[in-house]
């Protein structure tokens, strides 16, 4: 694993432990990703849902996003996104919420907010759905903000997710047995 692209192109990452069952965003889906968001991205922040090795949050950072928060409940999977952070010296870059994502989502009180949010649940849990439904209300979403869920081939999104406003997808791009979905924040019309 490796970052594909901008300022730390070619730099290994640090892999998780093997005993772990993450599955990394593949070098090639990380490139499509940041091919579709290069020109929007800079000086941006990120946010990394289910961020295992912390790969495609650092791929944001590389891309120039000002700041990415990760969130990972799984204690070596954590630790991993520290040795990264630690090995490509941005720690003033960085925020690191141990916790679950939906615990995240509901209890989250800062002064930011989020342009990019980029989410990959374990396939098996089918969860991607269940957090957009949750992202619909979580109210550190900026104007416009872009979503983008990795997610397998048999779990089906929706085009539109609706609560306090609406995600809608825009693009969708398949890789295999994943499939790559892209959402903007939409105000609700009255």
């Amino acid at each position: 694993m490796r970052i594909v692209s901008g300022a730390f192109k070619g730099i290994e990452l640090i892999s998780p432990p093997r005993h772990l069952t993450l599955r990394p965003t593949s070098d090639r889906v990380r490139e499509a990703i940041f091919d579709v968001i290069r020109f929007e991205i800079v000086g941006k922040t990120f946010l990394d849902l289910f961020a295992g090795s912390g790969a495609v949050g650092i791929e944001a950072i590389s891309e120039g996003s000002k700041f990415a928060y990760f969130v990972e409940k799984n204690h070596e999977a954590v630790n991993t996104i520290f040795k990264n952070i630690k090995k490509f010296g941005i720690e003033k870059q960085i925020k690191i919420f141990k916790e679950d994502v939906f615990k995240f989502l509901r209890n989250f009180n800062e002064d930011v907010f989020f342009d990019f949010v980029f989410l990959d649940p374990p396939y098996k849990t089918l969860l991607s759905s269940l957090t957009l439904e949750k992202l619909c209300f979580f109210k550190y979403l900026a104007e416009f903000a872009v979503v983008i869920v990795e997610h397998a081939i048999y779990e089906k999104l929706l085009d539109m997710y609706e609560g306090d406003f609406i995600l809608r997808k825009f693009k969708e791009k398949t890789y295999g047995k994943i499939v790559i979905s892209y959402y903007v924040k939409e105000i609700k019309q009255y």
